[in-house]
């Protein structure tokens, strides 16, 4: 079991080590904060106002579950909105030295959070998340601007449901990140759960990864329940 082909590319990311031999090293798991209309934290989600002991209280309670099981523990902090970049990231960096995943949804988020991560040196610390099979030039050539060293890839392929589609998907992506000139090539490869049916292919393809590239490789569980419309009439709301 977890015999590969290729050597296993291990990074560390603060105090925390992720990807390397699944025999040797923990498995990284990320929770996620400040997703759109999160009940209970935003007092003003555009502006980044939140409840601050209640966010808190989130995340050492993760970091005290990683304390317990040995996983190692990520943030990954999601900023809809322009305006919520900087008291967000400055709270999170505030409380808690676990490393920490920067996820804007779009291009129009994406450029103002470079912006503020090369003026504030974050770009040093962070995750970025994501570069994704439909990223623009224009945001692989400014993040080759940055000092981060440490990526989230996300391979979408939607038209053929097969393993092999995924990794023609996966070898592209790798092969035009690595074209530009960014601070270190540190890729984390997240291979994309659409729906249940994915799921399969997900998991299979991370084995691919692992095997031809030894990059860390996981996906997003959490997005399966997502995409379960009957989720709720059958269990009740247990989000």
């Amino acid at each position: 079991m977890f015999q590969y082909n290729t050597k296993q590319k291990s990074y560390k990311i603060g105090k925390y080590y992720v990807g390397g031999d699944p025999r040797k090293t923990p498995t990284a798991l990320a929770g996620t904060i400040f997703y759109l209309h999160q009940k209970k934290i935003f007092k003003d989600e555009r502006n980044g106002k939140i409840d601050k002991i209640y966010a808190e209280s989130l995340i050492k309670k993760q970091e005290e579950m990683a304390d317990k099981t040995g996983l190692t523990p990520l943030l990954d902090v999601i900023l809809s909105y322009e305006e919520s970049i900087e008291p967000l990231l400055n709270f999170v960096f505030e409380v808690s030295d676990t490393p920490i995943l920067v996820d804007a949804p779009h291009w129009e988020i994406k450029q103002p959070l470079i912006k503020y991560l090369i003026e504030t040196g974050l770009d040093r610390q962070v995750i970025y998340n994501t570069i994704t099979s439909s990223s623009f030039d224009e945001e692989f050539q400014s993040l080759s601007q940055t000092d981060i060293e440490n990526f989230v890839l996300l391979p979408i392929e939607s038209h053929y449901w097969t393993t092999e589609a995924r990794m023609n998907v996966v070898d592209s992506l790798i092969n035009r990140a690595l074209s530009y000139d960014f601070k270190a090539y540190n890729f984390m490869i997240d291979t994309c759960l659409i729906d249940y049916t994915s799921l399969g292919i997900a998991m299979s393809t991370i084995e691919e990864i692992k095997n031809k590239y030894g990059y860390p490789a996981g996906t997003a569980g959490q997005n399966l329940a997502d995409a379960w419309k009957n989720l709720i009439p059958k269990f009740g709301n247990i989000t």
